[in-house]
């Protein structure tokens, strides 16, 4: 099955929804117009870069935002996750599983899938909200001269962080390797299609997060932890 793909609109849309902008339909944004809208333009224009060409992802082009802009924007997204895509394909998922026969194999995969990744996801993120970014606005905080670097437990570093931190993309590209084995009924082709094209966006989605978070969130705050000696 061919994928067409996203137009620049569409990627704009993508990024601007966890911002909640009210007016996505626009086809076209100023920079201004962004800015009156209470988003930081340069940053969504640099976004927007990594989504229509992850390839060409060059992380000197994030070096002047500040973390605080970069954790907002992780943030933002496990929002949009959480409270957004995974409820769409959760939607999407019981629309096809009523569409199939009930001893069709793609039910038993898609009801072990949604479970366990749903939980993964959650509890990726909930180790991120609670302990990992936190840490990251703490260092930026004593590099600002705001904090004290020892008023943070000594028990945590970024290093500990990592041992535990694992992908969360992988496990939808398996799925939706797996999926295309199946060929759907004509009945059940628009819902089949409809979650393959979910799970390859919030794919794309994910794999852009891990740019931005492993490639330059976190090497700037390992900069900053070195700096003050952990």
């Amino acid at each position: 099955m061919t994928q067409v793909p996203p137009s620049p609109h569409e990627e704009l849309k993508q990024v601007l929804i966890r911002y909640q902008v009210s007016r996505m339909h626009e086809l076209l944004y100023s920079f201004e117009e962004l800015t009156r809208l209470g988003v930081d333009a340069d940053f969504v224009f640099a976004l927007l870069e990594v989504f229509q060409e992850p390839k060409a992802f060059d992380r000197k082009a994030f070096d002047r935002f500040r973390l605080e802009t970069i954790v907002d924007y992780i943030r933002k997204t496990h929002d949009y996750y959480l409270h957004r895509k995974l409820l769409e394909i959760e939607q999407s998922i019981h629309l096809l599983l009523r569409a199939y026969p009930e001893a069709h194999p793609l039910l038993v995969i898609l009801n072990d899938f949604y479970t366990s990744y749903k939980l993964h996801l959650s509890s990726h993120i909930e180790v991120e909200e609670k302990q990992l970014l936190p840490y990251i606005l703490h260092l930026q905080k004593v590099d600002d001269g705001k904090a004290s670097f020892q008023a943070y437990p000594e028990s945590y570093s970024l290093g500990r962080f990592l041992v535990h931190h694992h992908d969360t993309e992988t496990q939808l590209e398996e799925l939706r390797l797996v999926m295309q084995r199946y060929s759907p009924p004509p009945t059940n082709e628009t819902p089949y299609r409809i979650l393959l094209s979910q799970l390859e966006v919030l794919e794309k989605d994910l794999a852009v997060h891990s740019l931005i978070e492993e490639e330059v969130l976190l090497p700037r705050a390992f900069a900053m932890e070195r700096k003050w000696g952990r």
